[in-house]
């Protein structure tokens, strides 16, 4: 069994909670587009795609599959960046945009938790 360094460990944590947030954004879409008809009981009258259950569901559906493929995409983006940080904590050399592309994902981050904490 290979023994996790600490430098490692901290940089998986770190993509991991930066991870978080595409999760929680693909968990939303799927119950909120993909099982609308299943979570909002109607009536449909004000929601995109109403009056009826039929065009309210395939309305959200539609609108949350281009969500659903950006989440992904952020997510392969995170498994890019957590290989290229351990790549470098490995020994080889660090491609430029590591750590900005990391600084600007964590300032990003703390804007959006910030600003939901406000809408709370």
């Amino acid at each position: 069994m290979t023994k996790i360094k600490p430098r490692e460990a901290a940089v998986t944590t770190a993509v991991g909670v930066l991870a978080l947030i595409p999760i929680a954004m693909i968990v939303l879409c799927v119950a909120r587009g993909v099982f609308y008809g299943l979570v909002e009981p109607g009536p449909y009258d004000n929601a995109w795609g109403g009056p009826t259950q039929g065009g309210a569901w395939a309305a959200h559906f539609l609108i949350s599959i281009p969500f659903i493929a950006i989440g992904v995409l952020a997510l392969l983006g995170l498994v890019r960046l957590r290989r290229s940080w351990l790549r470098w904590l490995g020994g080889e050399r660090r491609r430029w945009w590591v750590l900005p592309v990391t600084l600007v994902l964590y300032a990003g981050a703390a804007v959006l938790v910030v600003a939901w904490l406000h809408q709370v």
